[in-house]
């Protein structure tokens, strides 16, 4: 029988309940999770903090509801994939899947719009746009996991402290108070690995890569960043669920 811990809030019930579905030690042999009475027991919460972390763990594609019958467990996932539409940082995300994400190196630099690699998929800039460009070299567990390059527009996000770059960006943007983020639009692709690149995977060069582009907006519908992720394809999987009803 699991020991039974303190009064927990939804963050904390959400980390306990994803580790022990991660290590299989929550729901029945078909994977159906207890009543919530029985839950709220084995947790010490209440029913309200039950509810919004079983709602978390679904928008997060961990659970899904089976109406009139209960709540059940998705399908096991490889370890290292990372849910689309969770609304975590990447970092907290594999973090709960017990791994670690470190930023092992990171600069940045402001650049006008021109200077850019790329621009954004859904929206054309003024001439004049000045850029914060971040780039970070990021490990998962000590080896080589993802290179990121994004923009931020810096009349928007103005400045952007050093240790924010070692930290989580996704945060750091969120508790400003004039930076309100909205929305996310993605698009994913494939394609290959640079000499530079290929370096840093300790891969040959012209290997494959996994690239997702995103542009972030505010929610007044203003784009404040856009960005590239390359991940190493050999140890990534995204993925995504919808609802067909």
């Amino acid at each position: 029988m699991t020991q039974q811990i303190s009064s927990l809030d939804t963050a904390a019930l959400v980390k306990k309940m994803t580790a022990e579905i991660q290590k299989g030690r929550i729901g029945d042999h078909s994977r159906k999770l207890a009543s919530e009475p029985e839950l709220m027991a084995r947790y010490d919460v209440t029913r309200y903090t039950l509810r919004q972390a079983l709602s978390q763990l679904a928008s997060m594609g961990y659970t899904y509801q089976a109406h009139g019958i209960g709540t059940f467990i998705r399908p096991r996932r490889n370890s290292h994939t990372i849910t689309m539409q969770n609304k975590v940082n990447l970092a907290e995300e594999l973090s709960r899947q017990a791994h670690r994400l470190e930023t092992k190196k990171a600069h940045q630099r402001t650049i006008s719009l021109r200077e850019a690699e790329f621009l954004p998929i859904g929206c054309e800039l003024p001439a004049d746009t000045r850029l914060i460009e971040v780039k970070r070299f990021r490990t998962l567990d000590g080896a080589p996991y993802l290179l990121e390059c994004s923009y931020y527009l810096a009349d928007v996000v103005g400045m952007i402290p050093e240790n924010a770059l070692y930290g989580s960006l996704f945060d750091f943007l969120g508790s400003q108070a004039a930076i309100k983020p909205g929305f996310l639009d993605e698009i994913i692709s494939a394609d290959t690995l640079s000499e530079h690149e290929a370096n840093f995977f300790h891969l040959s060069q012209g290997a494959p890569a996994l690239v997702v582009r995103d542009d972030s907006y505010l929610n007044s519908g203003q784009l404040f960043a856009f960005s590239k992720l390359k991940y190493n394809c050999e140890n990534t999987q995204l993925f995504m669920f919808k609802k067909l009803s």
